[in-house]
């Protein structure tokens, strides 16, 4: 009886073991990023966090994973357009499930964590247009200091909202604060 039990427990910790897909070279985009142009400012804080991912093949597998959480304000003059910056310090929970999407505007990953390629992919909520996801491209110097941001607006947005556009511009570049 002894053996099958342990039998089973080794299974069943095969079966749940975590895989993990950690990225660390993403921690070096912690803290704020601004952009300033005119009247418009976009301040964008960006946060590594490492959480698990359940598996959506229906195995009792996980992957922790790591990527970038962010919250944006833009402001016109003084004029707060859109925002949930104040969010920037909550606790972030380890599963991911558990995280309310209205939580967060920004989630960004490095595919296969490679730094070489100076490469951030991702998405930004617009709070503005009905929380409609844009697709984000973030191209980093090598300093690390300066982000090229491009987010775009697919054709066929807005269809069935009437939320349409973008509010943040399509292409700014930010500096480390």
């Amino acid at each position: 009886m002894k053996k099958i039990l342990v039998s089973l427990f080794v299974c069943f910790s095969t079966l749940s073991k975590a895989q993990s897909n950690l990225c660390p070279a993403l921690q070096a985009f912690n803290g704020e990023w601004r952009y300033v142009n005119g009247q418009d400012t976009i301040r964008i804080y960006l946060r590594y966090h490492e959480c698990y991912f359940n598996s959506e093949n229906g195995s009792n597998t996980s992957t922790l994973q790591g990527q970038i959480f962010g919250w944006h304000e833009y402001k016109i003059g003084n004029t707060i357009v859109e925002s949930d910056y104040a969010n920037r310090y909550m606790t972030l929970p380890t599963i991911f499930d558990n995280l309310s999407p209205s939580t967060y505007s920004i989630l960004l990953v490095m595919p296969y964590c490679d730094v070489s390629r100076h490469r951030i992919r991702g998405g930004i909520y617009d709070l503005s247009q009905c929380r409609e996801r844009k697709s984000v491209t973030v191209i980093f110097n090598s300093a690390q200091n300066l982000l090229s941001w491009e987010q775009i607006h697919p054709t066929g947005f807005g269809f069935k909202t009437g939320c349409k556009g973008m509010t943040l511009p399509s292409n700014f570049v930010l500096s480390k604060q």
